[in-house]
C-alpha cells in the first residue's frame, strides 16, 4: 500500500455550504428560542419540520412567506418560508378547524 507523505487538509465545507448551514442552524434556533419544538432536522433540503399548531402560529404572526397547500387523501401537507429554510407540517383531514366550517350541507 502507497503512502502519502504529505498530509493535505481535508476541507468538507464549501462556502456555499457553509453559509446555507450557519442559515438553517439560525433558523432553527430562533425557532427554538421562541418556543417552538422542531419535530425534524432536514438540512440537505434546506426543511424543518413542526408541528401544525407551530406553523399556523408563525403565519398568524406574519413571521412566514411562500404559504403553499397541499392535499392529498389522508392529511395537508404546509409549507412556508421562515429565514431562508422551508418549514413543514402536515394535518390529518381529522385536524380541528374552525366552527364556521361546520355548518349544514345544503342539496
Amino acid at each position: 500500500m502507497l503512502a502519502s507523505n504529505s498530509r493535505t487538509p481535508l476541507k468538507v465545507l464549501n462556502p456555499t455550504l457553509a453559509d446555507r448551514l450557519r442559515v438553517f442552524n439560525t433558523a432553527a434556533r430562533t425557532l427554538q428560542a421562541q418556543g417552538i419544538r422542531i419535530q425534524g432536522f432536514y438540512p440537505n433540503e434546506n426543511m424543518l419540520v413542526v408541528s401544525p399548531e407551530a406553523g399556523q402560529r408563525l403565519v398568524d404572526q406574519g413571521q412566514s412567506t411562500g404559504f403553499k397547500r397541499h392535499k392529498s387523501a389522508g392529511s395537508t401537507r404546509f409549507n412556508v418560508q421562515f429565514q431562508g429554510v422551508t418549514l413543514e407540517w402536515r394535518e390529518p383531514i381529522s385536524f380541528a378547524r374552525p366552527s364556521d366550517w361546520a355548518c349544514p350541507t345544503i342539496h
